[in-house]
């Protein structure tokens, strides 16, 4: 791999999970790290959930209240940060789905993230188009490839991250 960290960002609602999740169907090696699933009752959406892939593990990180959102820091920080350092040592590959602005109150989380960027196992995942200091971080990143999904390109993205994860790893 040329670059060892590989993420989509884009609009909301454009599918970057969907490539992301299409492209890693192929995947040979063990990967772990999270997903983040919206959590509904009926159409409102009430929470994100975290999973850790490799354990199952879950916790909700923020949930809805009027006006805004309540961030569940100590999810971050539990279930988050330990699938981070969990798939660290022990798996081929690091999925982050997704990063954006709750992170932002969890510093233990977001060190597990620039640490697992700036190690040995490739890290690929999602990023929120926002701007914040986080973000821009990891956007700014020479070993870090940021590709956009569009709804015209959501094909052309899904065969650069398969051919990216299909790469042999660089020598260093």
């Amino acid at each position: 791999m040329l670059q060892n960290n590989f993420f989509l960002t884009g609009p909301r609602h454009v599918g970057k999970t969907t490539v992301l999740f299409a492209a890693l169907e192929r995947f040979p090696g063990p990967l772990g790290g999270f997903r983040v699933h919206r959590v509904f009752e009926g159409r409102r959406l009430r929470a994100f959930r975290m999973v850790d892939l490799s354990s199952g593990d879950s916790a909700v990180i923020a949930s809805a209240r009027r006006g805004g959102w309540d961030v569940h820091v100590d999810a971050f920080e539990g279930v988050g940060a330990q699938a981070i350092r969990h798939a660290m040592a022990c798996d081929r590959l690091i999925v982050m789905d997704e990063l954006g602005r709750f992170e932002l109150r969890a510093p233990g989380f977001r060190q597990a993230v620039m640490d697992a960027l700036a190690g040995p196992v490739p890290v690929v995942g999602v990023l929120r188009v926002d701007s914040n200091p986080f973000l821009d971080a990891i956007r700014s990143r020479e070993d870090t490839t940021v590709v956009e999904v569009t709804e015209g390109n959501r094909e052309e993205a899904r065969r650069m991250l398969e051919a990216w994860l299909t790469e042999e790893p660089s020598s260093g």
